[in-house]
């Protein structure tokens, strides 16, 4: 019996073995199963990557596995333009996720937020209008690719809760970039490139920001080569490494550095333009007065308004855009003292200041004056020196058509020298109704009438003389032994003219006998 028992047992223990391995088998079998698979994309087995690029689909595909961790969408343009969080909610194990040319429009903030293993977020080569704030909160990436979004707008926040090793933002048509929106990655941002866009400077502010990177881009952009941008050469020049892979900094302008690379220039290549004053004009109304100041230079000047009180107003470029010219409007009431005021525009920027000041009385308003007293005082293209003009508008009684002007020289203080003014002519416009005004029919008038007066007095004179002449000539003399008589008032009589006559020939037959 008992080797039958041993039979037996060895082999019930073989059946349980057998059935072990074919439960085991089983369980094999159901991993080796082909994961689900959207039926225009392909997915490698075993790889969790779904490759959909370019199939023309319309919307996202269903069917993607959920424990996809790569997960290609390039070059499909949706029929909706808006992505938000619904769209990829379901795939928390995504790193990489590719959405090129697929017409996105619009990315709704915290649309991936619950991917937090993302580290490849590619979004170029779309329509994208504005990046909101919050958009990529919580992720830590290791890129986020932005290019070739032309005319996209980036709030000021978009970056914030962002962690990011590179940000990629070439070809975007960005021509100002506040650095308050990259400050949130400061720490982790490594790789910069701004490559291709429409940036005419840097402010150096940024020099602490790219300090601090491996990689950085910026060639392709038309930036100013003034005084401005004479750090950022200097930077290149002593950090050329971190450059390397892309187009060197190069200068769009002033024309005299069109085309010329960085490496290529020196220092003293970078100059700014000391402002020029090219319009100053003082307007007074019954009781306010509208002061305008316009300067230009390189770079574009900030206006200053000095008060008589020492206040001042200030009026500053209001974008990073190249401007030729700056304009300070200033509007000020009469003082309680009739006195002189003095006012002073003062134009500022890297290469110096310049300063033009003028002392101005108001004037007193006549009581049955009821028309607008206005006085304009102008100047145009006025040189880069310190100007002084004195607008001097009296009592009710005094006439407006001279306005005294008054220069005195002067000391502009800049990096380099000083500039002297010793001309400026002001030229008034327009003077006060008591005053004595000319128009062109008045003066036309004034001519013509002159002429005939000194012809009338020419005709008198001559008159006058011809008639004293006529008495000399027939007052009574003896002629040739002929006796005239005096020329009395009217005609000869015709006995006169007959002895007159008588005379005459009795006098040429004795020369003819003789």
């Amino acid at each position: 019996m008992m080797p039958g028992f041993v039979t037996c047992g060895i082999f019930t223990m073989n059946c349980w073995s057998a059935l072990s391995v074919l439960i085991i088998c089983a369980l094999l079998g159901l991993g080796t199963t082909a994961p689900t698979c959207p039926a225009v994309c392909f997915c490698p087995s075993l790889s969790r990557i779904v490759y959909c690029p370019r199939k023309g689909l319309p919307f996202i595909p269903s069917g993607i596995p959920r424990d996809t961790i790569q997960l290609n969408l390039n070059d499909n343009t949706f029929s909706n333009p808006n992505i938000s969080k619904e769209n990829f909610t379901l795939y928390g194990d995504l790193e990489q996720l590719y959405l090129t040319g697929c017409g996105i429009e619009h990315i709704a903030p915290d649309t991936f937020v619950n991917n937090k293993n993302l580290k490849w977020l590619d979004i170029g080569k779309n329509k994208l209008k504005t990046i909101y704030d919050y958009t990529f909160r919580d992720l830590t990436l290791d890129h986020l690719f932005l290019n070739d979004n032309p005319g996209v707008v980036i709030r000021t926040m978009a970056f914030s809760g962002l962690k990011t090793t590179g940000l990629y933002m070439q070809n975007n048509g960005l021509d100002k970039l506040s650095l308050e929106i990259i400050r949130p990655m400061n720490g982790t941002l490594k790789n910069l490139w701004l490559d291709g866009n429409k940036f005419e400077r840097f402010n150096s502010q940024w020099l602490f920001l790219f300090k601090t990177l491996s990689h950085l881009r910026i060639g392709d952009n038309p930036i100013h080569c003034n005084c401005e941008a004479r750090w950022l050469n200097e930077f290149y020049l002593s950090n050329s490494r971190i450059f390397e892979g892309g187009s060197p900094p190069s200068c769009r302008s002033p024309v005299r550095l069109r085309g010329k690379p960085f490496n290529n220039l020196q220092e003293d290549d970078f100059k700014c333009q000391l402002p020029v004053f090219k319009n100053v004009d003082v307007i007074f109304e019954h009781n306010v007065g509208k002061m305008t100041c316009l300067a230009s230079g390189d770079p574009v000047p900030t206006i200053y308004w000095m008060k008589p009180d020492g206040d001042s107003e200030v009026f500053i470029p209001k974008s990073e855009h190249l401007a030729k010219e700056m304009e300070g409007v200033m509007y000020v009431t009469p003082p309680e003292s009739n006195s002189k005021n003095r006012y002073q525009c003062v134009a500022n920027n890297p290469a110096g200041n310049v300063t033009f000041s003028i002392n101005v009385a108001w004037p007193a308003v006549p009581e049955y004056q009821t028309d607008v007293d206005q006085t304009d005082v102008a100047m145009n293209d006025v040189s880069p020196d310190i100007k002084e003009i004195v607008i001097d508008k009296g009592e009710k009684k005094k006439k407006y058509d001279e306005i005294k002007t008054e220069t005195k020289e002067s000391v502009v203080n800049t990096n380099s020298s000083k500039v002297s003014a010793n001309n400026m002519q002001a030229v008034t416009q327009k003077t006060n109704s008591a005053g004595v005004q000319f128009t062109a029919g008045d003066i036309v008038g004034a001519v013509v009438g002159t002429f005939l007066i000194t012809l009338l007095l020419c005709v008198i004179v001559f008159h006058i003389f011809y008639r004293h002449k006529s008495k000399s000539g027939y007052s009574n003399a003896h002629q040739n032994g002929i006796t005239i008589p005096d020329v009395r008032s009217g005609p000869p009589s015709r006995k006169e003219l007959d002895e007159v006559e008588h005379t005459m020939l009795e006098r040429r037959k004795f020369d003819i006998h003789v």
